[in-house]
């Protein structure tokens, strides 16, 4: 997802590394290993400007999650 999001904002995932004060090792490592963090998440959606959320919904509509909160640091 993060590579097609990176592709859709015409970058790479080693300049987004960089934006969110990390190396592109570091970076590539977390993918490889499925060990990035929610609040990881959200500052890349930050830097690729876009919104990341992360929820569980019901059938009904409801949403019970995290959501990306833009005016707080993470």
């Amino acid at each position: 997802m993060l590579f097609t999001a990176a592709s859709f904002k015409h970058t790479n995932v080693a300049d987004i590394a960089r934006a969110v004060g990390m190396t592109p090792s570091n970076l590539y490592r977390k993918i490889r290993l499925g060990t990035l963090r929610p609040a990881e998440l959200i500052r890349i959606g930050d830097a690729l400007g876009a919104e990341y959320s992360f929820y569980y919904t019901f059938p009904n509509g409801t949403k019970i999650g995290k959501l990306a909160d833009k005016n707080k640091k993470i």
